[in-house]
């Protein structure tokens, strides 16, 4: 039995969103894949150009350093190299810092697509999405994605003890339900800060924080003098005006 009730966001249920959160993730190992294959004809097209580099003059520290490559990694090529073809110094110092290039847009879209994944962690564990499942569908690997879940559940947990705490001091009680499976309980979790923030929002007592990837969105209080700013302004507005 689900601990969640109801609908999860926007009028839609828990099952809707499931599907929505599984078609991204199908995206994103599609992705994956795509970038996978091109990863391996670039480093192909590396090795060779390396080849290419060495026989023209260019020392290993050298093509290192232009294309991005460990200098480790550029000697184990070097070490089992064949016959490469001789081409002008000019022209193998171009194709070097092409590989350099294209190796840099590789670090950048493989870090857009890691982003989009961890973006998705929270509604996974809302929907009761497992890790294992989450790394089977979108190709990462399993303590990848435990580490992921892990980070936003401690980060959603460390909130949850703050407001225990407030609660204990109140003569009130907001512990979870107890004899959770894990999956339960991370829905539990996403769950009780989606109704705290819904209730701060509705009360006008806070507004939102990007915490980024991993931890989502905070719900911060208000100032107290903006706050009291606002109450000395209602005062001054209803206040009556003597007359002379």
């Amino acid at each position: 039995m689900s601990v969640v009730k109801g609908p999860c966001s926007h009028g839609k249920t828990l099952e809707e969103v499931a599907r929505e959160v599984r078609v991204e993730l199908t995206r994103i190992g599609r992705r994956r894949k795509r970038f996978d294959s091109a990863e391996r004809n670039g480093l192909r097209d590396a090795r060779r150009r390396v080849a290419e580099a060495a026989a023209a003059g260019i020392s290993a520290e050298e093509a290192a350093h232009a294309t991005g490559y460990a200098l480790k990694t550029v000697t184990r090529w070097l070490a089992k190299r064949s016959e490469a073809r001789a081409v002008p110094v000019e022209r193998a110092w171009d194709h070097l810092h092409r590989v350099g290039e294209r190796r840099r847009q590789a670090d950048v879209s493989e870090r857009k697509i890691a982003a989009r994944a961890r973006g998705l962690v929270r509604k996974s564990m809302e929907v009761g999405i497992e890790t294992t499942e989450f790394a089977e569908v979108t190709g990462y690997m399993v303590n990848t994605i435990t580490k992921w879940f892990s980070s936003v559940r401690q980060s959603m947990e460390q909130a949850q003890r703050q407001r225990e705490l407030a609660s204990v001091r109140r003569g009130k009680r907001n512990r979870p339900p107890q004899h959770l499976s894990p999956a339960q309980y991370d829905q539990w979790l996403v769950q009780e800060d989606r109704r705290r923030r819904l209730v701060l929002r509705s009360h006008g007592l806070g507004r939102r924080l990007n915490l980024g990837l991993e931890g989502g969105w905070l719900e911060v209080p208000a100032s107290p003098s903006r706050y009291k700013k606002s109450l000395r302004g209602k005062a001054a507005r209803g206040r009556k005006r003597s007359r002379r």
